[in-house]
């Protein structure tokens, strides 16, 4: 095995478990890459702080970076748009310390409406 990515579910409802999986398969395993899918929530800055260095790839699932869209289809913090805030706060604190980031998303009517708005508006300009 030379690879970990744990996903399904939200892996960060345990997020010291699978902190320790990753720094057991970086130290013990010697992996190459350990990667985790998630909807970035649950992710703090402590955590990162704690396991970050274990971690190569973060991916993260946003599913629009239209709030109003992501709120249609239920994807959203509490009822909020506040969801893309989120990623690209998770986002950030990948980056300062050298983790890859991928976004990771479900293509929607909503989604696909969306683009083919931005789209025509970039045509036109």
């Amino acid at each position: 095995m030379k690879k970990l990515n744990i996903s399904g579910g939200e892996p960060f409802l345990k997020p010291d478990f699978i902190g320790e999986i990753f720094r057991f398969c970086k130290e013990e395993l010697h992996l190459e890459s350990c990667s985790v899918v998630n909807n970035g929530s649950k992710v703090t800055e402590k955590w990162m702080d704690t396991y970050g260095r274990y971690l190569d790839v973060m991916a993260i699932s946003c599913d629009s970076f239209d709030a109003d869209v992501n709120v249609q289809i239920g994807r959203s913090e509490k009822g909020t748009g506040n969801h893309v805030g989120r990623v690209f706060q998770v986002a950030e604190w990948c980056r300062r310390r050298g983790i890859e980031v991928k976004i990771n998303t479900v293509v929607t009517r909503q989604v696909v409406s969306r683009i083919r708005i931005w789209h025509r508006d970039k045509m036109l300009t």
